[in-house]
């Protein structure tokens, strides 16, 4: 029962827009993990911004999908936790508050642990996802990216989102 509480409070607490951190066994603040994503999203692939895609949005479509495995996702919304410890314990800030360079380091140190080096591929995964969509998602708003890259998509377009 406790278990099944405590994945239910951390699910609703990602979901809702705050994971708690603790540091030094006090509580030390809130993390917005939408806003972390977003961040650790765009510092992985600046264009995203650039071209206005919505890769923060897209995951938590993902987030919400049925076929996508409990554990993958407790893994998605731990590692949003995770990064913040090792930039917490390198700098003594949460990662949204560090500056550029400082977040890119965090990323270079988080990437030669094996968690780590998981988590960036998944967002990076996800990142090409949001990138190719579909304008149906919602996320590639008119289609920036693919004209980007010079991609066309085949017919017929999706009538609806199968996410």
């Amino acid at each position: 029962m406790i278990l099944s509480t405590r994945r239910n409070f951390f699910k609703q607490s990602f979901l809702g827009g705050a994971v708690l951190l603790f540091y030094n066994s006090s509580l030390y603040g809130a993390a917005e993990p939408l806003k972390t994503l977003t961040f650790a999203q765009e510092d992985l692939f600046p264009k995203t911004k650039e071209l206005n895609v919505d890769t923060a949005s897209y995951l938590l479509l993902i987030l919400d999908h049925s076929r996508i495995s409990t554990a993958h996702k407790e893994f998605l919304r731990n590692g949003v936790q995770w990064l913040h410890e090792e930039s917490l314990r390198l700098y003594g800030k949460l990662y949204y508050n560090l500056s550029r360079q400082n977040r890119q380091e965090v990323l270079q140190k988080i990437s030669e642990y094996g968690w780590g080096e998981s988590w960036i591929e998944a967002l990076l995964t996800y990142s090409m996802e949001a990138l190719l969509s579909d304008i149906v998602y919602g996320v590639n708003k008119k289609d920036a990216a693919q004209r980007w890259l010079g991609f066309r998509a085949g017919l017929p377009h999706p009538k609806r989102a199968y996410l």
